[in-house]
């Protein structure tokens, strides 16, 4: 009997999550209890959860979610539609079989026929996604903090009230904070549907980590919430014998006010060693605001969010260039659709842009919808892209431009995982 590829039904949840913990190692006797299966039941996009079939059982799983993606901007509120790639498995029973490929080559081919302009994704493994034409758009590091070596901080300019709060009173505070930062740094996206229950541990749900974090926060002198802080206490230790640690679970600010105050109260917690702190920006500014930057120690950097252009035109017309150029890109795309491919006049700057496909202008730059993929938020070099082989200058001096147009003062991130 073939496989069977087709889209999942609400009704199936349990057997399709079950599949889909089994492949990711996760504990699936100790699976999520009811509560969580019905917040899943709940958030279930219609038509936008796949799945492979062998004689009934459910042996792959791949789920998308609508989302916005904040592109560089001089206002910094421009987005994208977006559609957003998570939980891809296929059972070791089933690899190499070309289930993915028809799973994905469907789902983007929808994404497409929506009018999502871009797809995203965190990938498992590096050497999986480029064959369908992402490639990563955006880095992210985990940090750990020795807190022990009591290092002074810059204080805050204004006034920052800290306070602490239940998980249920965050839930009601945290979206509004997130979205100040969606409007402020490019690479964020809106969290996918349940995320707030999942992390916070609402609605009888266990929380991420595994215990009930501890919410902190921070309000200017009109009383606004200008940013939030959870974090958990590390298993194991002696207070008296041993250095504790803590993990921040989330980070998230507004202003430098916010973000001094918040790292203030993290620096200064009794009995605390060590703080580690996970999925930041890789242009962290803590180390400049401290008497000693070598308290922060980088232990991870790697690639984040994974980029697919669906719709060229739209994707560059979207975003903001940091300076006003005239530029002929012709797109080779060969992966999944290959819908990007063309030859298209970018007309942008500073204060906005203009994509249009120009078949027979002369062209500039030959490079591949991966290349472009990796380049569209500004956290990748037109340099290395063109060191990698994927850039072909035809115009002398047209890498330099491009990258001047790319440039962009802060590095993308994205705060909330996927």
């Amino acid at each position: 009997m073939s496989v069977e590829i087709r889209v999942v039904g609400a009704d199936e949840v349990e057997p399709w999550v079950k599949a889909m913990r089994l492949t990711y190692l996760m504990n699936v006797g100790g699976g999520p209890g009811p509560e969580a299966i019905e917040l899943i039941r709940q958030t279930w996009a219609p038509g936008r959860h796949w799945g492979a079939f062998d004689d009934g059982r459910c042996v792959a799983t791949l789920r998308t979610f609508a989302t916005s993606l904040t592109v560089p901007g001089s206002a910094s509120t421009n987005t994208v539609a977006t559609d957003s790639l998570t939980a891809v498995t296929v059972a070791a029973t089933h690899r190499r079989q070309g289930i993915l490929t028809r799973m994905l080559d469907q789902s983007l081919a929808e994404a497409r026929e929506r009018g999502d302009v871009v797809s995203i994704l965190r990938a498992a493994e590096w050497p999986i996604y480029g064959r369908f034409g992402y490639a990563p758009a955006s880095w992210a590091a985990n940090f750990k903090v020795l807190s022990a070596r009591n290092p002074s901080l810059s204080p805050p300019d204004h006034p920052i009230r800290l306070r602490q709060v239940d998980p249920a009173q965050l839930f009601t505070i945290g979206p509004s904070v997130h979205e100040q930062i969606r409007r402020q740094s490019h690479g964020q996206t809106t969290p996918m549907p349940g995320y707030w229950e999942r992390e916070l541990g609402l609605r009888g749900i266990p929380p991420i980590g595994g215990r009930e974090p501890n919410c902190i926060v921070a309000e200017d002198a009109a009383g606004h919430a200008v940013g939030y802080l959870t974090w958990i206490g590390k298993d194991g230790g002696d207070w008296f014998e041993e250095p504790v640690g803590i993990v921040v679970r989330e980070f998230l600010s507004s202003n430098l006010d916010a973000y001094k105050a918040m790292w203030g109260y993290l620096l200064n917690m009794d009995l605390v060693k060590t703080i580690e702190i996970n999925e930041r920006p890789v242009d962290e500014p803590l180390p400049w605001l401290l008497s000693d930057g070598r308290v922060l120690k980088p232990v991870w950097i790697a690639d984040d969010v994974w980029l697919r252009i669906l719709d060229l035109p739209a994707a560059l017309s979207a975003r903001h260039y940091q300076s006003a150029d005239r530029i002929v890109l012709e797109v080779i795309d060969r992966e999944s659709g290959g819908w990007a491919a063309g030859r298209y006049t970018l007309d942008g700057g500073p204060d906005g842009a203009q994509c249009t496909a120009t078949p027979k202008a002369t062209v500039d730059l030959r490079l591949s919808q991966r290349a472009l993929a990796a380049l569209y938020l500004s956290g990748n070099s037109v340099w290395t892209q063109r060191a990698a082989g994927l850039i072909d200058e035809q115009t002398p001096g047209a890498c330099d431009r491009l990258q001047s147009m790319l440039f962009q003062s802060r590095e993308p991130w994205n705060a909330f995982p996927f």
